[in-house]
């Protein structure tokens, strides 16, 4: 996987950080948005499309946060978040964290055409930022399962407000539309996979094709 990809991760969770103190802006959510569809490995994004990416993601954080750039006393709240921590966490914890990040991956592809029209869902958008946030934290099971939960509800609040894609089971409450749904299928555990199910009945779907096909042809003439 491309060292751009999880850089752009770690940098847009860091852009997200930078804004807990500052005014929501309709124009950082919308990047965030586009950062998070780049990094969906199956959109085709190349590396300079990454790199480009990266660049516009740090000189926004440091228009938001400029202190932060030149401080000498690097207390980490702005900081971006390696990647790595992740794949190194415990196996539940790493499934979770990669769970929570792939959901709004997912919300973001039907989220932005929506924004870019002037449909911003304010509970969508502040999710972005508290999913991010939430993903460097150094966090239990236990803290991390009402944050999937709550990725379920956003995306049923998207099946209602942006038209999404019907799933093969309609009448599913809790659903996650996620892009990258084999590779999940590989990070699930048997613990996780009986709490998901029984305790907290969340399904996770895979993303159409097409869906995901439509918004990246359209992500540059969004810019």
């Amino acid at each position: 996987m491309s060292g751009f990809l999880n850089e752009l991760t770690g940098s847009l969770i860091g852009l997200a950080k930078a804004c807990k103190m500052n005014i929501r802006q309709t124009a950082v959510t919308r990047l965030l948005m586009e950062g998070l569809i780049t990094t969906i490995a199956d959109a085709g994004f190349d590396d300079q499309a990454l790199s480009d990416m990266l660049l516009r993601v740090r000189r926004e954080k440091d228009r938001i946060a400029p202190g932060c750039a030149v401080c000498k006393s690097v207390c980490g709240n702005t900081s971006d978040y390696d990647i790595k921590n992740i794949w190194t966490a415990d196996e539940d914890i790493r499934f979770l964290k990669y769970l929570i990040l792939s959901s709004i991956k997912g919300i973001a592809v039907y989220a932005l055409p929506a924004l870019v029209k002037g449909d911003q869902n304010e509970k969508i958008s502040e999710f972005f930022y508290k999913a991010l946030s939430i993903i460097s934290y150094d966090l239990t099971m236990e803290d991390l399962l009402p944050v999937a939960e709550e990725a379920a509800k956003m995306n049923l609040i998207c099946k209602e407000a942006f038209h999404i894609s019907e799933t093969e089971d309609s009448n599913l409450k809790n659903f996650i539309i996620i892009p990258d749904y084999e590779s999940m299928e590989k990070l699930i555990t048997p613990n996780i996979l009986a709490i998901l199910g029984e305790d907290h009945k969340i399904f996770l779907i895979p993303m159409p094709e097409e869906d995901l096909r439509k918004v990246t042809e359209k992500l540059t003439t969004f810019n």
